[in-house]
């Protein structure tokens, strides 16, 4: 599959499909928001991000923890303009479907804690914020939102 980008006509207008429901699919996603969508950091502010494998990134011992409580704690990678940056963050509730490495979901960072970033890390790793939404990686050119499958802060 060399195109991973596919842009079809529906009723509601053009639409662009990344490759749907893989990992792939969600980097590709990613790539796309970092150089069209909305990059800026600001509280409060949902902005793209991708579900990595922690496992495979960082050695732990889940590509998604699982919480006591239930809520799930990810490494996302954030969609910017030099094409993304890593933040840990968790779902505000246990609601909700299973994060998966290549989910793409809308993070929105809260607050800045630069004590929280170890010496030589990217400063942005210090962005607090929640996981609040899974959404579809699909950009319709006729609407301004994205398809959301499932929300974890309601």
């Amino acid at each position: 599959m060399a195109n991973r980008l596919s842009a079809i006509s529906t009723s509601r207008g053009r639409m662009l499909l990344f490759a749907c429901q893989t990992a792939l699919g969600g980097a590709e996603f990613l790539r796309y928001q970092c150089k069209y969508g909305h990059t800026r950091i600001q509280p409060k502010q949902g902005v793209v991000a991708l579900v990595l494998d922690a496992a495979k990134e960082f050695g732990v011992a889940a590509a998604v923890k699982i919480e006591p409580d239930g809520r799930q704690m990810a490494a996302l990678r954030v969609a910017s303009d030099d094409g993304g940056f890593l933040v840990m963050a968790t779902t505000p509730t246990a609601k909700g479907d299973r994060l998966h490495p290549g989910d793409t979901v809308i993070w929105v960072p809260l607050e800045h804690t630069p004590s929280a970033v170890p010496p030589g890390t990217d400063p942005r790793f210090g962005w607090v914020g929640f996981i609040v939404a899974k959404v579809k990686p699909e950009v319709d050119l006729a609407k301004r939102d994205f398809d959301v499958t499932c929300f974890y802060d309601r």
